[in-house]
């Protein structure tokens, strides 16, 4: 089909796309020269999009031929924008169905923003087509899922990378590298830091009914077609378990992603825990808007704090840990290492004094990385390799399993679980202080289970655990097809 991958056929690729599990080709990738244009699919027409499309654009040498998104109206603001500017492109054509988007000769990668719930599916198509792909974090929407898509990049040898940019920044690039060859000594513990300012998603009396524009049975996908009580249908799915992952599968793969990074990009760990809970709000929502994960990778203990709660009703401001509100604290014998995307910094072991700079620049250059193992037909210099990113974005679904799987508890039954470790008594006395602020002073929340995990299968050991958290049914003809 595509110039990139000749040898796979529409025919082939329609089969493959049914949801039946198949063995996938091994197509190898093709050089297509410094000289010669990157033709690119978009598919996916969000908020996110915008900027991915922004950042692919000033690669030179790359053109968007087609876009794609259920709802039309995104669709025509992603065309309005390639045509802004001093040297706008021909306009890309809109395809409503990516797998039409897919069958086209003249695309050579696609670029994958849709949300979550159809990372995997979409990007598993698009390599079974024999398209280059880039696919937005958290690359997949459940731990299973996950699996089926690193094994699909193994099996056809596509080229494929995650969205996880901080793999481009020079600040953790460097800082990383620093604590890495021991500067400050042995690593005591990593702190991975999510505090994000959002609010109330609202919520109605009868549900949400979908734009005109919207194709929803295609918006839907695998999801399964349960009513919705938020006030709108986009961005805010990232708060349905349904569709998304709360912000610990949302923002928080990049932070745990540099943790993880960090520690070497060990194997999983081999038992997690989580506590948390949606307070205050009310809403449309069912992921918790407070969720804190804790368990040990490579031997080092790691905490997962994340809050998108504000101080107060009426406060435009958030909490922070050590000065960080989205970012890691490396805790080491010497000093911390603190910071993440745009830069880090260490301090010394008095935790205040600030010793060396790592600036960054927000891993500017991460769509290039891409592009230019597109051209090479190669996937070795891809920055964030695939099976990393899944890494990152299965130790955020565990968590969330943990979640859901726990029962209600007040604080101190909580305080009884997380006792013996004093950086998590101080997130549980914290949170207490910050709730008060909503009037909430005795707050119930989800004391998660404990989970034992299979590090190399990716498989929960623990039992009683609802299989479908880890992997869902899918929905009609939008199934992840099993490759493992």
């Amino acid at each position: 089909m595509s110039k990139l991958n000749p040898t796979l056929s529409r025919r082939h690729f329609l089969a493959v796309t049914g949801g039946t599990a198949v063995a996938l080709p091994i197509i190898p990738g093709n050089v297509l020269g410094a000289n010669n244009t990157v033709r690119l699919g978009l598919i996916g027409c969000g908020s996110r999009a915008g900027g991915l499309m922004k950042m692919f654009m000033n690669v030179p040498g790359t053109q968007f031929v087609a876009v794609s998104d259920p709802d039309t109206a995104r669709m025509d603001s992603k065309v309005a924008q390639t045509q802004k500017g001093e040297n706008p492109s021909p306009a890309p054509e809109k395809i409503r169905d990516y797998r039409k988007l897919l069958e086209r000769d003249d695309i050579d990668a696609v670029v994958i923003a849709t949300p979550n719930h159809w990372h995997t599916l979409n990007a598993i198509h698009a390599m079974q087509a024999g398209k280059a792909v880039y696919v937005e974090k958290p690359v997949s929407h459940t731990l299973w899922e996950g699996q089926q898509l690193v094994a699909a990049a193994k099996q056809t040898k596509a080229i494929i990378a995650a969205g996880y940019q901080n793999r481009s920044d020079p600040g953790p690039i460097e800082g990383i590298k620093y604590v890495q060859e021991g500067n400050l000594g042995k690593i005591e513990s990593v702190h991975v830091c999510c505090f994000r300012n959002r609010t109330s998603i609202g919520k109605q009396d009868t549900p949400l009914t979908p734009p005109e524009s919207v194709d929803y049975n295609l918006w839907l996908g695998p999801a399964q077609d349960l009513p919705m009580y938020r006030t709108r249908l986009h961005y805010d799915w990232h708060w349905d378990f349904n569709t998304g992952d709360g912000d610990i599968g949302n923002q928080c793969p990049h932070e745990i992603d540099l943790a993880c990074w960090t520690l070497g990009d060990s194997p999983l760990p081999t038992e997690i825990r989580s506590f948390g809970e949606r307070f205050a709000w009310n809403d449309g929502g069912n992921t918790p808007n407070m969720i804190t994960a804790w368990y040990e990778q490579a031997g080092v203990p790691v905490i997962i704090e994340v809050n998108d709660v504000r101080l107060g009703p009426e406060r435009n401001t958030t909490s922070a840990r050590d000065g960080i509100r989205v970012g890691i604290v490396v805790r080491c014998e010497g000093g911390e290492l603190r910071g993440g995307r745009g830069g880090m910094y260490t301090v010394g072991d008095d935790g205040k004094t600030r010793l060396k700079k790592f600036p960054g620049n927000g891993g500017r250059d991460h769509q290039k990385n891409f592009i230019d193992a597109v051209r090479a037909g190669n996937g070795k210099g891809l920055r964030a390799q695939i099976a990393q990113a899944e890494r990152s974005a299965a130790i955020a679904h565990l968590a969330n399993i943990s979640y859901r799987e726990g029962k209600a508890a007040d604080t101190k039954a909580v305080t009884k679980v997380v006792g013996k470790n004093p950086l998590l008594a101080k997130i549980v006395e914290d949170q207490g202080e910050h709730l008060k602020a909503w009037n909430i002073d005795k707050p119930t929340y989800r004391m998660g289970k404990e989970l034992k995990i299979d590090p190399k299968k990716v498989t929960i050991k623990t039992r009683g655990v609802d299989p479908k958290l880890a992997r869902p049914d899918g929905r009609g003809e939008f199934v992840v097809p099993e490759l493992t």
